[in-house]
């Protein structure tokens, strides 16, 4: 086993924590104090020197406890950076604020990996334990992006929050991660208490990220603390790159072969969920713990038992070691989450380590090889060389290598951020292709130039305000109009039921949503209050505000009484359609001839649209039609109820074309179809 297998280093700073996350395995008695005999500076530091005289290649991962508790930490990432090695930081990214973010960018902090548990700030902060840490964490990301300090998100699934996987990996390119880390918890430490995923429900997640992970090229996805990912993504693809079937070394259990941890005082342990020491660093140099222990001798050459023993993935997989071992069994025990069962086929070899010798490598080549992370570099060899042999030439070169590089990520890179049209690197982390709807290049920047937090919610709140008003794109005056109700803070007092009311309203909106909703809302409250001459936001503007969406205008009687006359299930709909309108004109009140000006440009926009999907008559094929070309209609089922209400109340009138709806009439319905008609 030689150095240059190390390939990460976790380094644990300390004990102390501003949280209390009910999942981790650090002790809770001390995480306010910490603990009187924490590694000092000096010995980090020497750390570090050692660590790099034999291996700059190791990836060193600063966390706790908490790290950026240590006020000597941007002290340890110029340290080790000095050395050439990659320091990161493991953060839960609540006292990550901008100055600290251009301290540890200005030290050569190579990223920061930051926790985040739901998309729901509730259950973050009950899983953190700590109020308000879901909108400070997020704030950690943005401040982050801003000084372009790459950051990974770090997600802890369990049976509670494990639906969230699929949200959490849009987020996560949302936000302009370059690596999505899902960590499957080992019931020790304070995590004995929680109940660990279920073996089936562990499985469906394991295939869910390998899928996700074929098909995306801007983002990272992996599962850490299970091994099985690798067993599940060569059962999905035999030629996948994320086993060692293909000369990926990252893949299945690391502890102790490639991975160790450093505890607080200084022990060396295989990895956090394997508590027994190995060794002190205190005491022996780094190097002998890692290479002449015996714990780490039989994770490098284990001898399997059960049906671990006799699976032919053992070698790409091995199971969890830490998790028999915590459920009282030994390190060589099966792993009991693994829902696979021994095949009886041969053993599943990992790559050789035996290079092509019909092929040479130019120096510039082999250059560009060695800066490769050495968990990658046996994949990106053999990956370089099947390559060059299928065209059949001698000589790898670093034209080749980027080749295949642009073949796996395109132009875009896991992390960076896509380009524009014209070229430019712009901060686009919205996808503009799945809604149905076009931005035009004004909307698109400017939704760019947002702080990445409100990014994604902004971008859900045009497109809901687009299709409720009839637009069929999204473009920079709407945005502007957008910005301006969203002016934020409050200029009235609020009754406490008003409050409340509020927050139920917003209660069924994604957390992203809700944090771009809330402030306009609160706004249109406050003008209805306005509107009546109250100085107080009662729990009847808020009403009004929740009932319409965004109401902030008044009715004429005779308008409104139209719109009553509606069937119940568009009653609701015309009247948001018709207050957003009103307000894009700047009207205070909507009277009958506002309703029938608004009724008509809807009509016709429709009208276009099923021009625009070959139709040539009025009838009820349009909605079956734009089910097969608009994104958000396939498979909604709310939407085939909502126009089997509408078919059957047309259907069932004895009159359709006199006006059935108490909306249309005879003038109208004939210009819709004169419209259809026309070349």
């Amino acid at each position: 086993m030689s150095a240059g297998d190390l390939f990460l280093l976790a380094v644990n700073l300390t004990r102390r924590c501003n949280l209390a996350c009910a999942h981790c395995y650090m002790d809770a008695d001390t995480r306010r104090a910490g603990g009187n005999d924490e590694l000092s500076t000096k010995e980090v530091k020497q750390l570090l020197n050692e660590i790099a005289s034999r291996n700059n290649e190791t990836m060193v991962v600063l966390t706790g406890g908490e790290p950026l508790l240590r006020r000597d930490l941007e002290q340890l990432v110029a340290h080790g950076s000095g050395l050439e090695l990659s320091m990161v930081i493991g953060t839960n990214g609540v006292l990550l604020n901008e100055d600290r973010v251009g301290m540890l960018k200005q030290a050569g902090a190579m990223g920061v990996g930051i926790s985040l548990d739901s998309l729901d700030p509730q259950s973050h902060d009950r899983f953190r334990g700590c109020p308000g840490s879901w909108k400070k964490t997020l704030a950690g990301m943005d401040h982050c992006r801003k000084h372009d300090l790459p950051f990974q998100v770090h997600f802890s699934v369990t049976e509670k929050n494990a639906h969230e996987v699929g949200s959490m990996i849009d987020f996560a390119k949302a936000v302009g991660a370059h690596v999505l880390n899902i960590f499957f918890l080992v019931c020790t430490g304070r995590g004995e208490s929680m109940s660990d995923i279920t073996p089936a429900r562990y499985e469906q997640v394991l295939s869910q990220l390998v899928q996700v992970q074929e098909e995306t090229t801007d983002l990272i996805v992996r599962a850490r603390c299970a091994p099985h990912f690798k067993r599940v993504a060569y059962q999905a693809n035999p030629e996948s790159t994320m086993t060692r079937a293909q000369g990926y070394e990252g893949g299945g259990c690391l502890a102790g072969i490639h991975y160790c941890r450093i505890t607080p005082e200084g022990g060396v342990t295989a990895c956090p969920y394997i508590p027994d020491e190995e060794g002190s660093i205190r005491e022996r140099a780094f190097w002998d713990i890692w290479e002449q222990t015996s714990t780490f001798e039989l994770l490098r050459n284990p001898k399997l038992e059960g049906k671990c023993g006799k699976c032919e993935f053992q070698k790409l997989c091995g199971g969890c070691r830490a998790r028999p071992l915590a459920m009282g069994g030994t390190l060589m025990d099966t792993d009991l989450w693994c829902g696979h069962y021994p095949s009886g086929q041969p053993l599943i070899e990992p790559m050789s380590d035996n290079p092509d010798t019909l092929l040479t490598w130019s120096p510039e080549a082999e250059q560009r090889l060695s800066r490769v992370p050495g968990f990658l570099r046996k994949m990106v060899r053999k990956r370089a060389e099947s390559y060059v042999s299928e065209l059949g030439e001698p000589i790898v070169t670093t034209g080749h290598m980027a080749t295949l590089a642009a073949k796996r990520f395109g132009d875009k890179f896991p992390g960076k951020r896509p380009a524009t049209a014209e070229g430019d690197q712009t901060k686009t982390f919205v996808k503009f292709s799945t809604s149905g709807l076009a931005w035009t290049q004004e909307a698109r920047a400017y939704l760019d130039e947002l702080p990445g937090f409100l990014r994604e919610g902004v971008f859900a709140v045009a497109e809901d305000v687009a299709r409720n008003e009839g637009h069929l794109e999204v473009n920079i005056k709407l945005m502007h109009r957008l910005e301006e109700e969203d002016t934020p803070g409050r200029k009235l007092p609020w009754e406490s039921a008003a409050e409340i009311l509020l927050t139920e309203g917003l209660a069924d909106r994604p957390p992203q949503v809700q944090l771009f909703v809330k402030p306009t809302m609160e706004a249109a409250a406050e003008r209805e209050a306005n509107r009546r001459g109250a100085i107080v936001v009662s729990i009847d503007d808020v009403g009004k505000i929740v009932q319409t969406g965004l109401a902030g205008v008044a009715w004429e009687r005779d308008a409104l009484e139209r719109v009553e006359s509606a069937p119940e299930f568009i009653r609701g709909g015309v009247k948001k359609a018709a207050e957003f309108s009103a307000r894009s004109e700047g009207l205070a009140r909507i009277t009958s001839e506002d309703l029938t000006r608004f009724r008509n440009r809807a009509m016709m926009k429709a009208v276009r649209r099923m021009k625009g999907f070959g139709m040539q008559e009025l009838n009820f094929d349009a909605f079956a039609i734009a089910r097969e070309r608009v994104p958000r209609l396939k498979e909604n089922l709310q939407a085939e109820k909502r126009f089997a209400e509408i078919r059957h109340y047309v259907e069932s009138k004895q009159d359709p074309d006199g006006g059935g709806l108490g909306l249309l009439d005879r003038e109208m319905l004939a210009k819709m179809k004169a419209e259809l008609q026309r070349k």
